[in-house]
């Protein structure tokens, strides 16, 4: 699998990618242990051998699951692993922390916000102002919104709704839900009843009814720019070929530019292959930007040019 014959990535570009981990890629979980020590990183291994393939400058993770135990000894394995500067978001649940990383001498952190939303995120939100090689500042945000409540995830959002319409500003994460615009299902039949409240509307008579997208319409109406609905790359699903429970193919995980920034965008893809199927419940999604010369503004989207994997 030579991922680089298929993400060739222009030169001068900058290529942002984000992931979610499950379980930090270990494996033997039992209750909620603070240690990661007995653990099988066999699966996180092979993640590493992935995202190594990927050439990637900026790489948002979701799930970096107690990589803050043991003296941070995962958080610092996986930055060593992928050769790149790292900063850890902790979350407010599960252990389920955000982390940020920027390649060695490509891109620098100017400074790091592990938690931008002050406690109110079910996980937590995380920014970064990175400065790139050729100079250009662009503010990273790291989400992983609410699992449970699309309610929660509805609120979670307006945190970040004010960057919208930015010339330099990225939102990227699993941000647990469709996108509007993305099908709906037919039916429902695919999902267990006890998990029909984490994804869909009830209505007045207090029925299920379709997907709640709330979350997701306010960053668009923001005017953050999905690279499928708004800048023409073809749709592919990021969740859906993992659990048995949840065995139905859609949108997750997100790299949304702001207003100002999607002039910047040159390639997007979902990475689906039989390996990385194998390594999470989520396909790592990537994006690749042209930054602009110094002291330029960008103008207008380019045509979409899709990165095949």
């Amino acid at each position: 699998m030579l991922l680089t014959d298929f993400l060739i990535k222009p030169k001068g570009n900058l290529r942002v990618c984000t992931y979610n981990m499950l379980d930090g890629g270990l494996d033997g979980w039992k209750g909620n242990p603070t240690s990661t020590h007995g653990l099988s990183a066999g699966r996180w291994g092979r993640q590493m051998e992935l995202l190594n393939l990927l050439d990637l400058d900026i790489l948002l993770l979701q799930e970096a699951k107690s990589f803050d135990s043991d003296e941070m000894a995962m958080a610092r394995a996986t930055g060593e692993a992928l050769g790149m500067d790292w900063r850890l978001a902790p979350s407010g649940s599960h252990g389920c922390h955000l982390m940020t990383l920027v390649r060695h001498g490509r891109a620098a952190f100017r400074d790091f916000v592990p938690d931008a939303a002050e406690g109110k995120f079910h996980h937590t939100l995380s920014r970064a102002d990175i400065v790139t090689e050729s100079g250009w500042g662009v503010r990273v945000f790291n989400a992983h919104l609410a699992p449970f409540s699309s309610e929660a995830r509805s609120i979670e959002a307006g945190w970040t709704t004010e960057f919208g319409c930015a010339d330099d500003v990225i939102l990227a994460g699993d941000l647990n839900g469709m996108w509007p615009g993305d099908p709906e299902p037919d039916s429902w039949d695919w999902l267990p009843p006890h998990l029909h409240s984490r994804h869909r509307r009830l209505d007045p008579g207090g029925a299920y009814g379709p997907s709640n997208r709330d979350a997701q319409a306010k960053l668009q109406l923001a005017g953050f720019r999905d690279p499928v609905s708004s800048l023409g790359y073809p749709w592919a699903a990021t969740v859906g070929h993992w659990s048995e429970t949840e065995r139905y193919p859609m949108r997750s995980d997100y790299i949304l530019p702001a207003a100002g920034t999607a002039a910047l965008l040159t390639g997007w893809a979902v990475i689906r292959t039989p390996v990385s199927c194998e390594l999470s419940d989520h396909l790592p999604v990537v994006a690749d930007f042209c930054p602009p010369p110094t002291g330029a503004q960008p103008s207008s989207p380019s045509p979409a040019v899709r990165l095949t994997a």
